[in-house]
């Protein structure tokens, strides 16, 4: 964990008042907030950990490679989101050589977005590590003999934090932007993913997760949340239904199943609403047999009037349609979602099958949850299956179904 701004201005002290200035980058992860409405903070607090420990071991790397320049990291408080670097610069530069050009601070910040994605995706998955940007903003700090070197720094850090929003705001507003284009071009394309049968190997059916035809918005999870911060969501999630339906007369065999992403929010759409009782809505979005989609509810947020929600997938349900939970053990879909909704199918998130193998709790987990459904008639599936052994473990637990990268390559 890193020390606090204010641990790391004592180790330092000297060493800044010897070279007589030091360059502060401050780092914004862009979506953080996000993370933790979803996810909730114990959640956070992990992915803070480990994006801080990337942070840490790119910059020992950079300064083994730099001859020994050393740049400092710190957080201002126990917990906080935000990283603190101090660039102190090397003996022997002159001051008007000192602060870092821009195009080394472009490249620094290149290799810790890097650094903290891969960390953070091979710790905690694609869909937290899409929600991790890294935007910087810098403050030279020149030391004056009059003044506190705290308040020195603690103006730059302000300084640099300032600048650093000033960033992510011009890419959020691009984002958006290009986002308007995507919904204008109907510029989304879906994978659909296989969900087979543990005990067979067949294909059930297939998730439908739409993508943005544009790099920025390629990742679902952060399409939907520059979507839900432009009030744009409804028009996505409409696009992304239409581009599933489409595929679906195409890419699934008659008896198999289209799982789509729904979030809670909508429901309230009365489009979304209407969809089932038009034979031909306008906008094309209602599929050609209901009782082959299954709706999976998404919580982004947390469901607060269940009553309500359950009074809509009735609605749905008379019509054929199917339900599933998501993410189930993760964030928001909890036991709660489970046992208001009544769920037809259980997506068991990443987080409960990544290494079941090895992992006696994990599997005992996943049993409970398999007696459970049995007992509801429900199906239970384990995402995120990468390796033979989470595979052979999670059928031994009677598994039902099985998602992820270990059964894609066989369809």
């Amino acid at each position: 964990m890193l020390p606090t701004l204010a641990e790391l201005i004592d180790q330092t002290r000297a060493l800044i008042v010897e070279r007589g200035e030091v360059v502060v980058l401050y780092l914004s992860f862009g979506q953080f907030g996000k993370l933790e409405d979803v996810y909730g903070w114990e959640k956070l607090d992990a992915v803070l950990n480990t994006a801080c420990d990337a942070v840490a071991e790119c910059l020992r790397d950079q300064q083994a490679g730099a001859g020994g320049h050393p740049v400092r990291a710190a957080v201002a408080y126990p917990n906080d989101e935000d990283v603190i670097c101090l660039d102190i610069p090397p003996a022997g530069i002159s001051p008007t050589r000192v602060a870092r050009a821009s195009a080394d601070v472009t490249q620094l910040v290149t290799q810790l977005q890097a650094a903290v994605s891969r960390r953070v995706e091979a710790a905690h998955g694609e869909k937290i590590a899409a929600l991790v940007d890294v935007f910087a903003g810098r403050a030279h700090v020149t030391v004056a003999p009059k003044s506190r070197l705290e308040r020195l720094i603690y103006r730059g850090v302000r300084e640099a934090a300032a600048a650093a929003r000033s960033v992510a705001q011009r890419e959020r507003a691009r984002q958006i932007a290009e986002l308007r284009a995507v919904l204008r071009e109907r510029a989304v394309y879906i994978d659909y993913h296989p969900i087979v049968a543990a005990d067979s190997g067949a294909v059930f059916g297939y998730e439908a997760l739409a993508r943005g035809g544009v790099r920025s918005l390629r990742n679902p999870e952060v399409m939907f949340a520059t979507a839900a911060e432009s009030n744009l969501l409804w028009e996505l999630s409409r696009l992304c239904r239409a581009k599933a339906f489409e595929g679906m007369r195409t890419r699934l065999a008659p008896h198999q199943l289209l799982f789509i992403n729904v979030d809670p929010h909508d429901f309230a759409d009365p489009e979304f609403a209407g969809e089932p009782s038009l034979a031909d809505p306008p906008s094309g979005t209602a599929p050609d047999d209901p009782r082959r989609v299954v709706i999976e509810i998404t919580e982004r947020t947390a469901i607060k009037d269940y009553p309500a929600l359950r009074e809509l997938l009735q609605a749905f349900r008379t019509r054929g349609y199917r339900f599933a939970v998501d993410d189930a053990g993760s964030g928001y879909a909890g036991l709660g979602s489970i046992a208001n909704l009544e769920p037809d199918f259980i997506k068991l998130d990443i987080s409960l099958i990544t290494g079941i193998d090895t992992n006696p709790i994990k599997q005992n987990l996943v049993e409970t949850m398999v007696r459970f459904a049995n007992d509801q008639n429900a199906r239970v599936i384990a995402e995120g299956v990468e390796r033979a052994e989470e595979f052979d473990t999670v059928r031994r637990l009677g598994v039902h179904l099985v998602q992820g990268f270990f059964v894609n390559g066989g369809t």
